[in-house]
């Protein structure tokens, strides 16, 4: 299966500068400002075989965060008392590409998709959704438009995307699971227009058929990717920056990819 799409793309490369943030704390953006605020972290240890500890900060002036991944392993053949350490670093400025939507509609939308993870609730923002989905994939990195909502044939948003050409993405405004039956409509959709990327994304959850039924599409050349609520509420957040962002959001959509340290260390 391909990379994922529905990832923010425009996070910074380089090293020099990710180094320099982790080493002083400093905003690049904001020189001779505050620090930045650690806004969330999260530490788990296995005895001494392995640990990993992730750290996100923001700058409260510009809104540029950062997110790290420390991760320790002696399990995997080191000397006693040595381990391999990984340190890969991430980051970015927010709400560069678009205006943003309005906070009423932001704020009801965000209510919704909440309640339709716990299967509860009405559907009164799906043309907001519709929107904020587009906008997502725009602060995303990547040019997209709406569709007709008349004529989109099961389309609601379409993406430019530099390899696959035309992405379709069908969005699902509901407090039900999205099934099967949506899932090969999409496959029809894109068989008949000549795309072979597409994106499901959903303000609830996929029944379990959905996963099977997209690992047998993805061996016919039909490759969809899945976005549930819980990923759309951690773009909503990363996007627009409802709240400071946490490490659960960047890990879903902002993965730290910048490898900074690889060393076999004392512990």
């Amino acid at each position: 299966m391909s990379s994922r799409i529905w990832q923010y793309r425009n996070q910074t490369q380089s090293t020099p500068l990710l180094l320099a943030v982790f080493g002083s704390s400093a905003c690049p953006c904001c020189k001779g400002g505050p620090a930045l605020s650690i806004t969330d972290r999260k530490d788990e240890s296995d005895d001494r075989k392995y640990s990993q500890y992730i750290k996100v900060m923001r700058c409260e002036s510009c809104g540029w965060w950062f997110a790290s991944h420390d991760q320790w392993d002696s399990s995997c053949g080191s000397s006693p008392d040595r381990a391999v350490r990984i340190l890969s670093a991430t980051g970015a400025a927010l709400h560069t590409f678009s205006p943003g939507p309005d906070e009423h509609q932001l704020a009801l939308l965000e209510r919704e998709i909440q309640s339709h993870l716990l299967g509860q609730g009405s559907s009164t923002a799906w043309g907001v959704l519709e929107d904020i989905t587009k906008g997502v994939f725009r602060e995303f990195g990547y040019n997209a438009r709406v569709t007709a909502r008349s004529k989109d044939g099961g389309i609601d948003v379409i993406v430019d995307h530099d390899e696959h050409g035309d992405v379709y993405a069908q969005v699902k405004h509901t407090k039900n699971k999205v099934g099967v039956r949506v899932l090969r409509e999409l496959i029809g959709t894109m068989a008949i227009n000549g795309a072979t990327n597409s994106l499901l994304v959903t303000s609830s959850k996929f029944t379990r058929g959905v996963t099977k039924e997209q690992f047998l599409a993805a061996h016919r050349g039909f490759v969809v990717e899945l976005v549930d609520g819980g990923r759309l509420l951690a773009s909503l957040n990363l996007a627009y920056r409802l709240n400071p962002p946490t490490v659960t959001e960047i890990m879903a959509v902002a993965k730290p990819t910048v490898e900074l340290v690889r060393d076999e260390v004392d512990i």
